[in-house]
């Protein structure tokens, strides 16, 4: 659930937008002074690009990544659209309370200190004018697949392209701190082997090795070999259209179906292909995937 994918939080800015005014001020009356800061602080998110709001976000859960770790590994796995589709800070306010029990006074009130900021960062998102914002990532809408290029774990060139030598591609995205992600690497591993013989494939994205950064590839490689995983994990830049569209996931693993034209076959299937529901819906989306495959 990190929406990875990077940062200075609302809260912070707030701070620090009323210092400033402050010292211009002087003499100012503290009243003009934090209302100043109000009229700052709201210029400034409307500065701001739906990126740079979400990598802010994803800086606030990556402060308190062990905390968020145990929260996320807490979650119910069947968390469906519907629980996301309202502010993602709500949603994480929810997930909070409900694993309360294992923190203590402080990390819980830390924890909840960092969905309220990223609900008010949702706020500022919604708040985007339609062409710097969207309610869905294009993942939730169901769309193509953005063109990519990038490279697989082992630093091989790979790009869209690849959905085109294959009747469909099974897309799944995760990230390495995700318990139920890496619970169905092995499930993955042997869904692969199996749909080669329907010109199928796995392909997976780990969030956290989108930059290239070298110690997440490294984690990602150790997750994979400890589960005898061999599908092909790929990683592509950030920044692009399909880095924006695997860091707009809100929730893990999430996984997707590809035709041969790199349309998204489908909805999303969000939650762990072992549990046994999810399995029979992306087994489903193949069929439909396979049916209508017209062949190269």
């Amino acid at each position: 659930m990190k929406r990875i994918a990077a940062i200075l939080t609302s809260l912070v800015l707030v701070f620090s937008l009323a210092a400033c005014g402050s010292q211009q001020a002087g003499t100012a009356a503290g009243s003009e002074a934090a209302s100043t800061a109000s009229s700052e602080t709201a210029s400034a998110a409307q500065t701001k690009t739906e990126e740079q709001l979400l990598a802010e976000e994803n800086d606030i859960l990556t402060a308190n990544d062990e905390l968020w770790e145990k929260v996320f590994a807490s979650m119910d796995k069947n968390v469906t659209q519907t629980t996301l589709n309202n502010n993602y800070g709500d949603f994480l306010m929810d997930a909070v309370d409900n694993a309360k029990d294992q923190f203590t006074e402080e990390e819980y009130a830390s924890l909840k200190a960092d969905a309220d900021k990223i609900r008010e960062i949702e706020n500022q998102i919604t708040a985007l004018p339609q062409d710097e914002a969207t309610s869905q990532s294009a993942a939730e809408n169901g769309s193509t697949f953005p063109q990519f290029e990038g490279k697989d774990l082992d630093g091989n060139s790979v790009d869209s392209s690849l959905f085109a030598n294959n009747a469909f591609t099974v897309v799944n995205f995760w990230f390495s701190g995700c318990k139920p992600c890496v619970d169905e690497m092995d499930d993955l591993d042997a869904l692969n082997q199996r749909i080669k013989e329907q010109g199928g494939e796995v392909i997976g994205v780990n969030t956290e090795t989108l930059d290239g950064n070298a110690d997440n590839i490294a984690t990602a490689k150790k997750i994979l070999e400890s589960a005898g995983a061999s599908f092909r994990n790929i990683y592509f830049d950030p920044g692009s259209e399909a880095g924006k569209f695997a860091l707009g996931i809100m929730a893990f693993p999430t996984t997707c179906v590809v035709d041969r034209q790199g349309n998204i076959v489908g909805e999303p299937i969000m939650g762990g292909i072992d549990q046994e529901a999810n399995m029979a819906t992306l087994e489903k989306l193949i069929a439909d995937a396979v049916a209508s495959d017209t062949g190269k």
